[in-house]
């Protein structure tokens, strides 16, 4: 094990588990990494879901047993929408426009992150952002696996497992969030208003 200076805990990882096509290695792998560079804890956002856990808590006990102090820390990246609500009125939309009816057509059978869709999606229906949500104890490891069970709802699921501003105010008890990546919440914000120039704003 390295020693580290720089008190360090990386609050954002994905792995093989949860996160196809957007991670490597399998939750183990990434806490004995951490864990070998000077990290006493990790936690672990796979996309939508938390299926690494159980490798977590497992690779926990065997660390313990062998004189490794590391805390596995528990979480899932969602993804986030402000309102299924307004979101099933503008489907409804689409639905009855017969142009644009092939849009709604849901055919996932695995969800596969897209960050470049995650990004600039100029179709209602397939916007989203990342938004970690991190369990700071019990009750709020039950309510990230509240959420994503209603993400994964058909009243909230589309292509995506989702969850939005009432999922979060309902099950908010004991969860810690945070903005993610440049696909997150705020970075939305940008991606939206964004008109494609890529001159770096200066300050005067």
């Amino acid at each position: 094990m390295k020693k580290s200076n720089i008190p360090f805990v990386g609050l954002h990882a994905h792995s093989v588990a949860g996160s196809p096509f957007d991670a490597l290695g399998y939750p183990q792998d990434h806490m004995d990494y951490a864990y070998e560079n000077g990290c006493e804890a990790l936690a672990l956002t796979d996309h939508g879901n938390m299926n690494g856990m159980s490798y977590q808590v497992l690779h926990a006990k065997k660390m313990k047993k062998e004189g490794k102090n590391f805390k596995p820390i528990f979480g899932v990246e969602a993804y986030f929408i402000p309102s299924v609500e307004k979101w099933n009125e503008e489907r409804d939309k689409v639905k009855d426009d017969k142009k644009r009816a092939s849009e709604v057509k849901d055919d996932t059978t695995m969800s596969i992150e897209n960050e470049a869709e995650t990004k600039r999606s100029k179709s209602i229906l397939n916007q989203r952002s990342h938004l970690v949500l991190l369990a700071q104890n019990q009750t709020g490891l039950n309510n990230i696996f509240a959420m994503i069970s209603k993400s994964n709802s058909d009243d909230y699921f589309f292509r995506f497992p989702r969850v939005d501003y009432e999922v979060l105010r309902e099950h908010s008890e004991g969860v810690i969030a945070s903005s993610a990546c440049m696909g997150g919440v705020y970075a939305a914000n940008f991606w939206k208003h964004w008109d494609g120039e890529t001159e770096q704003i200066k300050d005067e």
